[in-house]
């Protein structure tokens, strides 16, 4: 009797591992997610023949057209070689929505679902109505079939849409659970419904207010269900950069700092963007005290051509990292592909850089922008790799140049925060995923990336902006032994100066107090 209750009691052990690896729980074992976004595959068919039309056409673009089959071919074996759990997809999946195009990229979602990667993607807005659907041959544009919201759904119906706990009514919005605990909320912030009408892709995107609401009752729903959950759109959440959203508008979504506060307070933690090809990580702390990350990753077709990798630890602790395509099959004269796509890039960028800032709104002349031109180029090169170090000093010299300039100044403190890199690391970063804190319903939460610190490191002057923040910031500065060196109090200014040039090399502590928030920051005087 006690030999058969053995057998019994082992019996039903193992079918209970079983159960357990068959039906995996976030908390039970580490989640391997990897992140890919504006991989832009071009099929090779759409190419009839090379000449005038797509040389043309890359003559005014910053991607790998060409290479992109070769591109993505490269990043799935890699992708399945490392067994992710989950693939995020954050748009941008086509050139320009050619049917084609998107049906050999769902080929090769397949190969990795068949490898154990469950696969899930959000549109962009280059994949669906779009008019600029053609074919390549010689001299000549040939218009192909493109890809209506419902033909969209359903190429890539196993890859998000079908396992979809609900699906959003007002667009192509839908949240998923892959792992017991842990739900994906995939949101669709594109604006194609005109497409056809005007002739082009309309670039920005927003939250309809169907569509905001779907999300914040879906997060509210997590929160009261205990779940674990990030989310993921095309367009950036926040600025990650100061004046981004004003120079150029269609990267950031609408009303941006309104509503990711409100996301934020409604414990979302991570949104994962794309769309403006960087590899760029920022955060922002709401008035509530509750912390929101947008994860951008750059574009496959784009140097330096990364994507991201990822582990949701048992302890609920998002660790990310990166990597780059490193090799690709295709004739790339001789270099590594890395110094292939960064050469691309830096001789391409710039005719596309010319060409903006000669037109509206900004409408340099011609002289000035051919100067201008390099030090942009320098500084989205930079912004594309992530961490974007120091400019040169050429570069540096133009910046401050365009500061000055009572017409181009925002063109040069944008230039600036782009180089003044806010944290965190733009490549590897932890984020915990659990706590968050409850609303104290203030009117106006502070945005603390409108308040700009430079140049850091300096000879001992620092500025400080505080773009639309109206109220009394008090302003301390301590060395490293803790002592308080210097006070200020900005008086709801807009622009503070700090002299340390009377101390000493090394580094500081920054502290700056207000009503709704507190904020610290090294500062080093060189």
């Amino acid at each position: 009797m006690k030999k058969n209750l053995q057998s019994l009691t082992s019996i039903l052990l193992i079918i209970w591992m079983i159960s357990q690896n068959a039906f995996a729980q976030i908390g039970l074992q580490e989640i391997k997610i990897g992140v890919i976004s504006d991989v832009h595959l071009f099929d090779t068919t759409l190419l009839i023949k090379d000449g005038p039309a797509i040389n043309t056409y890359l003559a005014y673009d910053r991607k790998l057209l060409k290479e992109s089959y070769a591109i993505t071919r490269s990043l799935v074996d890699s992708l399945k070689a490392q067994s992710f759990d989950i693939l995020l997809v954050s748009g941008d999946l086509s050139k320009d929505g050619e049917n084609i195009s998107l049906q050999t990229l769902a080929a090769f979602f397949q190969e990795m679902e068949s490898n154990g990667t469950h696969v899930l993607v959000t549109p962009g807005n280059h994949d669906i109505n779009n008019p600029h659907a053609v074919a390549f041959d010689s001299a000549t544009m040939i218009p192909v079939q493109g890809t209506s919201p419902a033909q969209f759904k359903s190429i890539f119906g196993n890859y998000g849409f079908s396992q979809a706990l609900l699906s959003d009514t007002a667009s192509l919005s839908y949240i998923i659970e892959p792992i017991q605990g842990f739900q994906v909320i995939s949101i669709d912030v594109c604006r194609y419904d005109s497409n056809y009408a005007i002739g082009s892709p309309e670039t920005g995107g927003g939250y309809k207010p169907q569509v905001l609401q779907w999300v914040k009752d879906r997060l509210q729903e997590a929160k009261t269900n205990h779940k674990v959950v990030i989310a993921m759109q095309h367009h950036n959440l926040l600025e990650h950069y100061l004046g981004q959203k004003s120079m150029f508008s269609d990267y950031v979504i609408d009303d941006w700092d309104t509503i990711s506060s409100q996301l934020a307070d409604l414990g979302l933690k991570a949104m994962f963007t794309g769309h403006y090809h960087a590899q760029d990580i920022i955060l922002k702390t709401t008035a509530a005290g509750n912390t929101i990350y947008d994860i951008e990753t750059g574009s496959t077709v784009t140097y330096p051509c990364p994507y991201r990798v990822m582990k949701i630890t048992t302890d609920t602790n998002l660790i990310i990292n990166g990597k780059r395509v490193e090799a690709i099959n295709y004739n790339t004269g001789g270099l590594t592909f890395q110094n292939y796509a960064r050469t691309y890039i830096e001789n391409g960028l710039p005719i596309l850089v010319n060409y903006i800032l000669t037109s509206p709104p900004y409408s340099l002349d011609s002289v000035t922008a051919a100067m201008v031109t390099p030090a942009v180029t320098e500084t989205f090169i930079a912004h594309y790799e992530g961490n974007e170090g120091s400019p040169s000093a050429q570069t540096n010299t133009v910046i401050q140049m365009l500061k000055q300039h009572p017409s181009y100044y925002s063109i040069g403190y944008a230039l600036e925060g782009i180089w003044n890199d806010a944290a965190p690391d733009d490549w590897t970063v932890s984020i915990d995923l659990n706590n968050y804190k409850t609303s104290v319903g203030l009117e106006k939460p502070i945005q603390l990336n409108n308040i700009l610190l430079f140049p850091n490191p300096s000879l001992g002057v620092f500025n400080l902006l505080f773009n639309d923040i109206h109220q009394d910031i008090f302003v301390e500065v301590f060395d490293m032994s803790g002592k308080r060196i210097l006070t200020e109090n900005t008086k709801e200014a807009q622009h503070l100066q700090i002299d340390l040039s009377n101390y000493p090399a090394g580094q500081y502590l920054l502290k700056l107090s207000a009503k709704d928030f507190n904020l610290s920051r090294k500062i080093v005087v060189e």
